[in-house]
């Protein structure tokens, strides 16, 4: 593999001078595999860099030249080449210039007639600091590739195969926090037998890789341990919850700080009702017409404790109802001056189910909010009985 060349540009109107620094940087561009470039003024440095801009690390500049000053040059140098380090090198001090100079992000200020360690020293520093920000930002980009990865394996893990049939319609979106790639939120939908479906939404406490490895835990225990092995006419959402709950406790037993809420549901689209229970997940509702009704019941979230009893309600369901589970990064939005807390009720309430129902959700979420994007985890699934 062929390495990129590595540059050091050095900028002075005088020939001598730029001879001697050749001269002193000599022995420490060769142990550095450094090529040595120069320029007699601001003009043709840049006219360099936008050869080589790419692959220089440090431009070293005097600071009075003809034309363009250094501290001008320098700051062209800032603005169209961010990662180079540069240092100014000058032999008289002009406040303005000097400011101008602390402006362009100048790593140092040597003055001539400069003293030869302290120049190495200086260029030496620079040339660290220069390869700290890069191995930084190689670990950055590292770091990034390995949240996608992970992001896109968990998409696949967690991506349900939505049951079709002439008498539902389901619909799923998520979006992790901007720049994670990786979720907290898991979502489910499992048909039990004809007509009768168990759906899902649970939220993991914290954000992140953490999270995420929770929502792969409940996808990993939850179907093979119970609800392949449950009798689909016996199902119950609250007895699903307290195994699920004890389960958790058991795996994170020596995790603390965690919580996760929780939402099952199983509709039944014969007897034209939905049986639920929550362990502390928003309230769904029930988009009728213009009309959304909450499913109010709620319970201690997952991992809080051992032995929990949780709750049962049913609900009436009937053609044409939408029946809307949605993660709390719908309807809390913070950050940058904002904190909205928005009202469920009145959300689904103004958005009248149809084509791209889920996109409509969250941009009218966001004009509530008055933001431009989520600050967490936004999972939505709707059940539509056709």
């Amino acid at each position: 593999m062929v390495k990129n060349p590595q540059y050091i540009l050095l900028v002075d109107d005088e020939e001598n001078i730029l001879k001697s620094l050749r001269r002193e940087l000599a022995d420490w561009a060769t142990e550095k595999g450094v090529q040595i470039l120069t320029a007699r003024s601001g003009e043709e440095g840049l006219e360099i860099l936008q050869k080589k801009g790419n692959y220089t690390q440090l431009v070293i500049s005097d600071l009075k030249m003809p034309r363009m000053k250094g501290s001008d040059f320098l700051l062209k140098v800032h603005e169209k080449y961010p990662g180079i380090i540069s240092i100014l090198l000058t032999g008289y001090s002009d406040t303005q210039e000097i400011i101008k100079a602390v402006q362009a992000g100048i790593f140092s200020f040597i003055l001539k007639p400069w003293d030869r360690n302290y120049l190495l020293r200086e260029i030496e520093k620079a040339y660290e600091y220069w390869d700290l920000r890069r191995r930084n930002s190689d670990y950055m980009m590292i770091m990034e590739d390995e949240l996608k990865w992970a992001g896109e394996l968990q998409k696949a893990m967690l991506k349900p195969v939505l049951p079709r049939s002439e008498g539902m319609e389901f619909r799923l979106s998520y979006h992790s926090v901007p720049g994670l790639y990786v979720s907290g939120d898991y979502y489910d939908v499992i048909p039990l037998s004809a007509g009768k479906y168990l759906i899902m939404l649970g939220d993991v406490s914290g954000h992140g890789v953490r999270a995420a490895m929770i929502t792969s835990i409940l996808k990993a225990v939850i179907y093979p341990e119970y609800v392949q092995l449950a009798k689909p006419g016996e199902f119950s959402p609250s007895a699903f919850l307290g195994w699920l709950n004890e389960r958790i406790n058991f795996e994170l037993r020596k995790t603390s700080g965690l919580l996760i809420t929780f939402f099952a549901g199983v509709i039944n689209v014969k007897s034209g009702y939905i049986a639920y229970s929550n362990a502390g997940q928003t309230h769904p509702y029930i988009l009728r017409q213009d009309t959304a009704i909450e499913l109010p019941v709620s319970g201690t979230s997952l991992g809080f404790s051992n032995s929990v009893l949780y709750s049962e309600q049913s609900a009436p369901i009937r053609k044409n109802d939408v029946i809307t589970l949605y993660s709390d990064g719908l309807t809390e939005i913070t950050g940058r001056g904002i904190h909205a807390q928005i009202t469920p009720q009145e959300l689904f309430s103004e958005v009248p189910y149809g084509q791209d129902y889920h996109s409509r959700l969250l941009q009218k979420a966001l004009e509530k909010a008055g933001a431009r994007e989520f600050s967490d985890d936004v999972t939505l699934l709707s059940a539509r009985i056709v």
